[in-house]
C-alpha cells in the first residue's frame, strides 16, 4: 500500500481538485492521510465530507504548526510501505501514482520521482484526460552524488529534485526522518535523505502540477521565512560530515548563493538589517572552511567578491533582469 499525505492550510478552493485527483489514481491501493493544519475555512469541513465517502481516506485534524510538522504528523500515521507528498493546493495526473510504483520497483530503487509543472488550473485541464501520459517514459538512474549536486544547483529543473511532492519513497529509507521547521525545508529534508539513499530513478514526464495560486508561500515577497532560507542551508551544511568534502563544497556554495539571492531580495525593505546581520554570522562561522573548500575557484572568488560588494551585486543582478 501507498500511503499520500496531504498538508493541509486554508486551501478551500483548491483542496477538491487536489484530493480528487489522487482518489480517481489508476493506482488504487492507497491510503490518503488528510493533514488540517488548523486550517479556519472550510478546508477541515471538505477534509471529513471525503472521508465519509472513501474509505481510504482518513483526516487528522491538527492545531497550527506549519507544514513541516503536519507532514510529520502525516508519516507518523502512514501504514503503507511506500510514502508520497502532495501539496494540498496541487493535483497529479491520474498515471503519477502507478508510475512511480512501477519505476521504484523495476530497480529496487530508493524513490522514484515525475517531473513537476507549473500551471494555472485552466492550463493542465486536458492533460489530466490524457491515458497515455508517464506510461512509456524514459527512465534514468539517479545516484547519490547526482541528487545532492542538484539538491544544491540554482535552476528551476535543479529545485524539482529538491521538493518532496513528485516523488515516492520506500518507507524503510525515510522512517524517523522528520521534517524541521526552516525557510526551505524541503531542502534540509532533503539534504538528510540524500545521505541515507543509494540511487533512485528519473521517470521524464510532467506528471505534478504545482498550480500557482496567488497568496501561497512561493508568491509573497520578502519575509521572515524567506530570510529564514539563509538558516536552511547552513543546516544542510552541518547535515552533511565533514569528511564529505565534495558535497559540504556544494552546499558551501549553495548557502552563498543563497545569502547574496536574499540580501539582494530584502535591499529597500523593512528586513534589510536583519538580512545583513545574519549574512554576517553566516559569514564568521564558515569562511575559514569556505576558503580551503574544493570549490571550483572562479565561483568561489565570484561569490566572495559579491559578497564583499554587494552594490555590484545589485548591479549585476539589475542589468540581468533586464535582458
Amino acid at each position: 500500500m501507498i500511503s499520500v499525505i496531504v498538508p493541509i492550510y486554508n486551501v478551500e478552493n483548491y483542496l477538491r481538485p487536489c484530493v480528487d485527483s489522487i482518489l480517481n489514481s489508476t493506482y488504487r491501493d492507497i491510503e490518503l492521510i488528510l493533514v488540517d493544519d488548523g486550517s479556519t475555512d472550510a478546508s477541515p469541513s471538505i477534509c471529513d465530507q471525503y472521508a465519509g465517502i472513501d474509505s481510504r481516506v482518513r483526516v487528522i485534524h491538527k492545531v497550527n504548526q506549519g507544514v513541516s510538522e503536519a507532514r510529520n504528523t502525516g508519516l507518523d500515521a502512514a501504514e503503507g510501505d511506500f510514502i508520497m507528498f502532495v501539496d494540498g493546493d496541487d493535483v497529479i495526473h491520474p498515471n503519477m501514482i502507478q508510475v512511480l510504483y512501477q519505476a521504484i520497483n523495476d530497480g529496487d530503487y530508493d524513490f522514484s520521482m515525475v517531473k513537476g509543472k507549473k500551471a494555472h488550473v485552466s492550463q493542465f485541464e486536458s492533460e489530466l484526460n490524457d491515458e497515455s501520459i508517464g506510461l512509456s517514459a524514459a527512465h534514468k538512474q539517479l545516484s547519490q552524488r547526482d541528487l545532492m549536486t542538484y539538491i544544491m544547483g540554482p535552476s528551476w529543473v535543479d529545485f524539482q529534485y529538491i521538493v518532496v511532492w513528485n516523488k515516492l519513497f520506500r518507507r524503510n529509507l525515510i522512517k524517523g526522518l522528520e521534517f524541521k521547521n526552516t525557510g526551505s525545508e524541503d531542502a534540509e529534508w532533503s539534504t538528510r535523505m540524500c545521505l541515507l539513499m543509494n540511487n533512485a530513478v528519473i521517470v521524464d514526464a510532467e506528471m505534478y502540477y504545482w498550480v500557482q495560486r496567488e497568496g501561497s508561500f512561493t508568491h509573497m515577497g520578502m519575509r521572515p521565512v524567506a530570510i529564514d532560507r539563509i538558516n536552511s542551508y547552513l543546516i544542510c551544511l552541518n547535515d552533511i560530515p565533514k569528511e564529505n568534502k565534495f558535497y559540504r563544497a556544494l552546499s558551501l556554495e549553495k548557502l552563498y548563493k543563497v545569502i547574496l539571492h536574499t540580501r539582494y531580495n530584502a535591499d529597500g525593505t523593512k528586513y534589510v538589517d536583519d538580512v545583513k546581520s545574519l549574512a554576517t554570522r553566516v559569514y564568521r562561522q564558515t569562511v575559514n572552511e569556505y576558503l580551503m573548500s574544493r570549490m571550483n575557484w572562479k565561483n568561489k572568488w565570484g561569490l566572495l567578491f559579491l559578497f564583499y560588494f554587494p552594490s555590484i551585486h545589485r548591479r549585476f543582478m539589475k542589468r540581468k533582469q533586464s535582458k
